[in-house]
């Protein structure tokens, strides 16, 4: 868990820095909601575990289609 949150936390300073060079644009974040996705999620398990993890995503997604 901790190593999602640190991912996380890393993503949201990636874009942070982004969107004060580039301003923010359609699909913000969105590549790196994928990449997490991709990293700490299977797809294949309902563990109490991995839905965390899912929530933790859900939440950093939200984060990004909301920033401005």
């Amino acid at each position: 868990m901790k190593t999602l949150q640190n991912a996380i936390n890393q993503a949201k300073r990636k874009l942070i820095a982004k969107a004060k060079q580039s301003g923010v644009y359609e699909n913000f974040g969105q590549n790196e909601v994928r990449k997490l996705e991709d990293k700490f999620l299977d797809s294949s398990v309902y563990t109490e575990e991995m839905n965390q993890k899912r929530n933790m995503i859900n939440e950093f997604d939200e984060w990004a289609m909301n920033y401005s």
